[in-house]
């Protein structure tokens, strides 16, 4: 089968973001599109919010944070309100005919839907639910119908106890009359395939074996780096960005560390490249600042420490940033003679470059770039993830990052080969704190950490990675039949 020809439908609430299921998604794009053969053209988007793109389309009723969503997540494991259940099945009707019409209009032979296994797109799953469920009763087996698995209720200790009304609607979370299955880490599978089993799926291993795949994140690099001198003693970095020259006294990072009497020579950039929900354990990294300006002391350097949050907040709980900003000043109370600056960068960042009313906004993903030039690290102290796709992207860019060692880091990552200043359990140690900063003084130690992460990144975890393991799901969904096997 040729799948070149085919039209491809992509949905989620946000496509070309900065959220990770966004990165995956464009990664997906440029992989169908430069090693499967697939037209750019060919490829259709439905979602609440895109970045400037053709073929897109975009309904609120898919946005993660609309009042319906939000009254879902505030009421998961509570009693449910009243007309709670007809709310659900009303907007997950109106879904389902944006859904209908989308793949109409647009002649879509493989509907991709991503992470409907959550349920912050709890309506998108549902809808898309009664979607399959009206066209299979029909007898009409297209379009095709994978989701790609990022997260689920499965993963996350606040939605262990879902209500009754809840419960009514998680056999569409993300359904059991899909076509495929995509999962971004190797414990996933046995988490679905127990969600299956328990909704009586009448083929769960044959699914399971014949429809469903692993795709790890993947990263390319977009800089030369193979021919560099990795043993001399010089920084090496993605070269400067005219329209980047800027970006460290457009977020305020000059402006806060000039008041303090510090130039960008004597000061450290640290980037915590992810937005800022609750699982990054930021206030780790807001510690590890202050341990990495105590041991620059120790060698009496004169160092400013800058943590740079690159992400946006107010997704999950908003709460969180005015906790981090609570803790940092309790840290700066605690320690008056240090100098650290926590310092959030969503004013100015966007996903793409864009300038509005004279302001220039940066783009989200050339951040680490800007921090490698300047001789940063990052930090990834998260206690859970997915996979890892924020941590790649630093990689990339040839940031040294100091991680916390979370569950999928250990099981599916750390088994590559790459070399990181590690903790346990986000428990700062005196060794994470001298292992960074022998990468940040010691150039030679650095550029030799910095080149093996890209080799191994570039070996192991390139974009064609994801055509390889794509492009045959694709075809068993269209040449084969479960029940027929």
């Amino acid at each position: 089968m040729n799948i070149s020809h085919l039209n491809i439908g992509i949905l989620h609430s946000l496509i070309g973001k900065n959220d990770g299921v966004s990165i995956v998604i464009d990664q997906t794009v440029h992989a169908m599109v430069k090693d499967m053969g697939i037209e750019l053209g060919s490829i259709f988007f439905l979602a609440a919010h895109t970045s400037p793109r053709f073929n897109a389309e975009t309904n609120d009723i898919f946005w993660h944070k609309n009042e319906v969503h939000k009254s879902i997540i505030r009421n998961f494991c509570k009693e449910p309100p009243e007309g709670f259940d007809e709310m659900i099945h009303e907007k997950a009707l109106y879904a389902k005919d944006i859904i209908k019409k989308f793949v109409r209009k647009n002649n879509i032979d493989l509907l991709i839907a991503h992470n409907t296994s959550h349920p912050y797109n709890f309506i998108t799953a549902v809808g898309l639910g009664y979607f399959i469920e009206e066209l299979r009763d029909q007898g009409i087996i297209w379009p095709k119908v994978m989701v790609w698995w990022h997260d689920s209720f499965f993963e996350r200790p606040q939605f262990s106890n879902p209500n009754r009304v809840i419960q009514k609607y998680l056999r569409y979370l993300p359904g059991t009359e899909i076509d495929g299955l995509a999962f971004i880490n190797q414990s996933q599978p046995q988490l679905a395939k127990k969600l299956y089993q328990s909704l009586n799926h009448p083929r769960v291993d044959k699914f399971f074996d014949n429809r469903t795949i692993v795709v790890p994140n993947t990263s390319s690099i977009d800089w030369e780096w193979k021919h560099l001198d990795w043993n001399r003693d010089t920084l090496h970095a993605p070269p400067a960005d005219n329209y980047n020259d800027t970006f460290l006294r457009d977020i305020g990072l000059l402006g806060e560390i000039e008041k303090r009497g510090y130039t960008l020579e004597n000061t450290l950039i640290l980037l915590q490249h992810t937005r800022v929900v609750p699982r990054k354990k930021i206030e780790v990294a807001v510690d590890f600042a202050f341990e990495l300006e105590a041991r620059f002391k120790v060698d009496g350097n004169r160092k400013c420490v800058v943590l740079l949050v690159s992400g946006h907040s107010g997704d999950e709980q908003v709460e969180y940033k005015t906790f981090l900003q609570e803790h940092y000043e309790k840290m700066c109370s605690a320690h008056p003679d240090y100098e650290v600056v926590l310092l959030f960068g969503e004013h100015r960042i966007l996903s793409h470059r864009d300038i509005i009313v004279d302001k220039k906004y940066y783009n989200f993903y050339e951040v680490p770039a800007i921090v490698a030039a300047h001789g940063g690290m990052g930090t990834y102290f998260s206690e859970i993830e997915g996979f890892g796709n924020n941590l790649l992207e630093m990689v990339s860019f040839g940031l040294p990052v100091a991680i916390n060692r979370y569950d999928v880091y250990a099981s599916d990552i750390a088994p590559y080969g790459f070399q990181f200043p590690s903790v346990t359990n986000c428990q700062l140690t005196g060794e994470v704190v001298d292992e960074s900063y022998r990468v940040l003084t010691h150039m030679q130690a650095r550029n030799q950490m910095v080149k093996h992460n890209l080799e191994v990144l570039h070996r192991k975890l390139d974009h064609k990675i994801i055509a390889e393991k794509l492009k045959p799901l694709i075809m068993k969904m269209f040449t084969r039949i479960l029940n027929m096997e």
